[in-house]
C-alpha cells in the first residue's frame, strides 16, 4: 500500500509541475469552417501549439492572448462540395471547390476568458490562405469563378506589402465568366457575436432579407467563461462576410456568410505519455497484491 500511495503522489506531483512549465504554449487541435451560405458549407482540420497570455501566468488561467503560428501547426486541407440547390444549381453553379485551404499566423486578445465583459478584440487579425472555384455548368470544372481568401494590397504605396481578405478585412472585387460579378466584404476575427444579411428574391420578383448570427465564445472544460487556458478549454472566433453578388437569385442580391476557427487545447504527448506509464505502474503493483 505504501508504494502504491508513493508512486500515485509522485505522479501528482510531475503532473502539477507540467502544468507550471508549460504556461507559455499549450497545444490545440481544431476545426475551420467557411459557411458560404447556398454554396454549402465546407471545413477542414489541424492543430499545433499556442502561445498564450503572452508566455506569463501559470495554467489554468484565465486566456488573456492566443497566438497560432503557422511554423507551429495549422489547420489545412482541400474538398469539394457538389451542389445540389435548385436554385443554385439552376443559375449553373454545379460544384464548390476549396482548394489549398491553409490558416496563417495570427493573435487574438484580449479574450480574459470572460466573452461577455470584453469590447472588441484589439489583436483580432489571422489570414486563411487558399481558394475558391466557383464551377460552372460542369463538377469538372473546366470554366469556373475563382475566389481567393487573401489577396495583396498596397501599404504606403508600396504595392503588394500588405494583406486583406478573411480573418483581416477589407473588399475583394471579382468578376468572370458569363458576366459573374461578386464583391465580398470582409472583417477580422471576434469572440463576439456577428450579424450578416442574407437575401433572396422570390419567382414574383419580391426581396426578402433576413440576418445570420454567428458567434463567437470561450469557455474552459466546465463550459464556464473562467479559466480558459488549459487542456479542454476551447475558444470559437467568427469572421463575418457580406457578399454582393449576381448570383443566384437575380442581381446585386446580397448573401451573408461567415467564417469559424474552433481550437480545443489538449494536452501534451509527453505528459499523456506520463499519465498512461503511472496508470500502467498502478495496474502492475495492483496485480501484484493480487497474487500476494
Amino acid at each position: 500500500m505504501r508504494k502504491l500511495f508513493v508512486l500515485f503522489s509522485t505522479g501528482l506531483l510531475v503532473l502539477g509541475t507540467a502544468g507550471i512549465a508549460s504556461a507559455a504554449a499549450l497545444n490545440w487541435e481544431g476545426t475551420w469552417t467557411l459557411d458560404m451560405g447556398d454554396f454549402g458549407e465546407g471545413s477542414t482540420t489541424g492543430g499545433g501549439v499556442a502561445t498564450v497570455n503572452s508566455s506569463a501566468g501559470d495554467i489554468p488561467a484565465h486566456l488573456n492572448t492566443l497566438r497560432v503560428a503557422a511554423s507551429r501547426g495549422q489547420i489545412t486541407g482541400t474538398w469539394t462540395n457538389y451542389i445540389t440547390d435548385p436554385d443554385t444549381a439552376a443559375n449553373g453553379i454545379a460544384a464548390v471547390q476549396y482548394q489549398g485551404v491553409q490558416g496563417g499566423t495570427g493573435t487574438f486578445g484580449p479574450i480574459s476568458g470572460g466573452v461577455a465583459s470584453t469590447g472588441v478584440l484589439t489583436k483580432n487579425t489571422m489570414p486563411t490562405y487558399g481558394f475558391v472555384k466557383l464551377c460552372l455548368l460542369t463538377t469538372a470544372c473546366d470554366t469556373f469563378l475563382g475566389v481567393p481568401f487573401t489577396a495583396p494590397t498596397t501599404v504606403n504605396g508600396v504595392t503588394g506589402t500588405g494583406i486583406k481578405g478573411i480573418g483581416i478585412g477589407g473588399m475583394l472585387t471579382l468578376g468572370g465568366y458569363g458576366g459573374i460579378r461578386m464583391s465580398l466584404h470582409q472583417a477580422p476575427w471576434t469572440v463576439k457575436t456577428a450579424t450578416v444579411v442574407d437575401q433572396i428574391t422570390t419567382t414574383g420578383g419580391n426581396r426578402i432579407s433576413f440576418n445570420i448570427v454567428y458567434k463567437g465564445w470561450a469557455h474552459n472544460p466546465a463550459s464556464t467563461t473562467s479559466s480558459t487556458a488549459q487542456p479542454s478549454g476551447m475558444v470559437q472566433l467568427v469572421a463575418p462576410q457580406q457578399v454582393e453578388t449576381n448570383l443566384p437569385l437575380g442581381s446585386n442580391d446580397k448573401v451573408g456568410t461567415g467564417a469559424m476557427f474552433v481550437i480545443h487545447f489538449i494536452p501534451e504527448p509527453g505528459l499523456l505519455l506520463l499519465v498512461g506509464s503511472g496508470i500502467a505502474g498502478l495496474a502492475v503493483l495492483g496485480r501484484a497484491r493480487m497474487r500476494k
